[in-house]
């Protein structure tokens, strides 16, 4: 968080000094600090919501859930146990590669959630939904809604839109492969 206020500062002053001469000081300064408020109600959102020690397991079930229902529609797609293992198998050695990626990222993510939510909000929009998240109530929307991905409900609609995605995928795929090799094979003799 330190990172985006320094930043915003940066910006703020850049802004300021490359404003022209005829512009109001007052509203530049008064637009920076009404970001700042913006962003720190942001992050109270954030920390109220998904306190630090939920945060890496709630991305973590989020991306096993989709890669749980990726797995099913290949098992569709695919009908080859033997190619299925190898990506089965291929999957579980990048998993503790992926899930290192993950933990480092999600400060970043965090950041750039409140970042957005600062943009995409209005102060006192951002002052309602704190005071909603502040509720037991409104910490529970917040914790369970990444639960809705695996919700059997959820899980159910978004497997058929998978399904039918991947069957896309799956059927182009030939096409995508044959202008690679058409382009190679151009590019490789110039």
């Amino acid at each position: 968080m330190t990172y985006f206020r320094s930043l915003l500062a940066s910006a703020s002053l850049a802004l300021a000094v490359t404003t022209p001469a005829f512009a109001d000081d007052s509203s530049v300064t008064e637009a920076a600090s009404e970001q700042k408020v913006k962003l720190d109600l942001a992050n109270q959102i954030l920390a109220i919501s998904y306190p630090e020690e939920t945060r890496e397991p709630m991305f973590r079930a989020v991306a096993e859930q989709m890669e749980a229902q990726m797995l099913q529609s290949l098992r569709e797609q695919l009908q080859d146990d033997e190619a299925l293992a190898i990506i089965e198998a291929w999957q579980q050695e990048t998993l503790a590669e992926t899930n290192a990626v993950l933990k480092q990222a999600i400060p970043d993510l965090m950041d750039s959630w409140a970042m957005s939510f600062s943009k995409i909000y209005t102060e006192q929009e951002l002052r309602d939904i704190l005071a909603f998240v502040s509720t037991d109530s409104g910490q529970s929307f917040m914790l369970k809604s990444t639960q809705v991905v695996s919700h059997p409900d959820f899980a159910a609609a978004n497997q058929r839109y998978i399904d039918k995605t991947l069957a896309i995928v799956m059927d182009r795929m030939p096409d995508l492969m044959n202008s690679i090799v058409e382009y190679r094979a151009a590019t490789s003799e110039n």
